[in-house]
């Protein structure tokens, strides 16, 4: 790899994301929107944890991060949540993170998510 490259390479995104699945993203995003919401359980002790497979860097990261709070449709439901932090899985209390996403975390070492608080009444989708 370039050495300009590998230097420019956020801290926090794994070399497997960056090498194997960035290159990739155009033919995995079909796949991740189908599972997206559907079996992968994201929610756990009033919190929806997200993965930063790209980093808290990431586009989407810093846009919810700058806001604070975001919109989420999860399994047919909208959920509004605030309090975007972002956290290291290995810092938080094992049973208050979903243990796919803690499974996830160590497999493919992606050690932080953005955890955000679930404030609204779901609302299906109608």
């Amino acid at each position: 790899m370039n050495r300009s490259l590998e230097m420019s390479r956020p801290s926090d995104v794994p070399g497997f994301v960056d090498r194997v699945v960035r290159p990739l993203t155009h033919l995995l995003n079909p796949l991740i929107l189908r599972i997206a919401g559907g079996w992968f359980p994201l929610f756990c002790g009033g919190y929806f944890w997200l993965g930063l497979a790209f980093g808290e860097n990431s586009g989407w990261a810093r846009n919810v991060l700058a806001a604070g709070d975001a919109e989420l449709r999860y399994r047919g439901t909208d959920y509004h949540l605030v309090e975007a932090t972002v956290v290291n899985v290995a810092d938080v209390e094992s049973k208050l993170v979903p243990p796919m996403v803690r499974l996830g975390s160590a497999v493919a070492g992606v050690h932080k998510v953005l955890r955000m608080r679930n404030i609204s009444s779901p609302r299906e989708e109608g």
